[in-house]
């Protein structure tokens, strides 16, 4: 019996329910998926790629998920929902709503430290959403609640509080420096994933003061 007090609380997120014995083998072939698509590519990452990383058969893969793009969305998912996890256990940590603000700014830097092959992955996701209105869609939803956690934190949390209309553009700016600084990080190798995480909350600083 597998024990699910070791689970990564991330496939709650994903799973909605106490997951059970299918959705455990549907999170293994997840990893594996994530693992494959970091290490040997997307293309490359078949069923039988998956299936051989987790020491079962292609048929095995294909009774849990219909097609590829079904195995990639999951894997986007469940990256997502681990992200998640990372940044309310940041914000919680937080003393006070400037440290809030800058727990939440820094915590991705942190997660793409522990997580390199979530983050390949990730930036995949990206380029797909260029070419595939699903992935976009996705993704806009994803966006518009990082800004509207950044904006409450704004508006609600610290000690001077932000007016909304201004509290609105400002989280934007919050959210798209540190993706372009982790997308830099990831892409060019000019900064460390550290050096960056520290040039964040002195951004983030700047942009609150203003």
């Amino acid at each position: 019996m597998n024990d699910h007090s070791q689970i990564d609380p991330s496939i709650y997120e994903l799973f909605e329910f106490k997951p059970r014995k299918g959705d455990l083998k549907k999170m293994e072939i997840i990893l594996a998926a994530i693992e494959c698509i970091a290490t040997i590519g997307f293309e490359k990452t078949t069923y039988e790629a998956i299936a051989q990383k987790i020491g079962t058969r292609r048929a095995h893969v294909a009774y849990h998920f219909k097609d590829k793009s079904d195995i990639f969305e999951s894997c986007i998912r469940f990256i997502m929902a681990n992200y998640q996890q990372a940044s309310i256990k940041a914000i919680e940590e937080a003393k006070d709503g400037l440290e809030m603000l800058v727990n939440y700014a820094q915590t991705p830097f942190t997660w793409a430290e522990e997580n390199p092959q979530q983050v390949s992955v990730m930036l995949l996701f990206y380029y797909l959403c260029t070419v595939d209105e699903k992935y976009k869609e996705l993704h806009a939803t994803i966006r518009k609640g990082g800004v509207e956690r950044i904006q409450y934190i704004l508006t609600n949390k610290l000690s001077k509080k932000i007016d909304p209309l201004k509290a609105a553009p400002m989280a934007k700016s919050i959210q798209n420096l540190v993706s372009g600084s982790i997308m830099d990080v990831a892409t060019t190798g000019n900064k460390t994933l550290r050096e960056a995480k520290q040039q964040i909350k002195e951004q983030v600083l700047r942009i609150i003061s203003q």
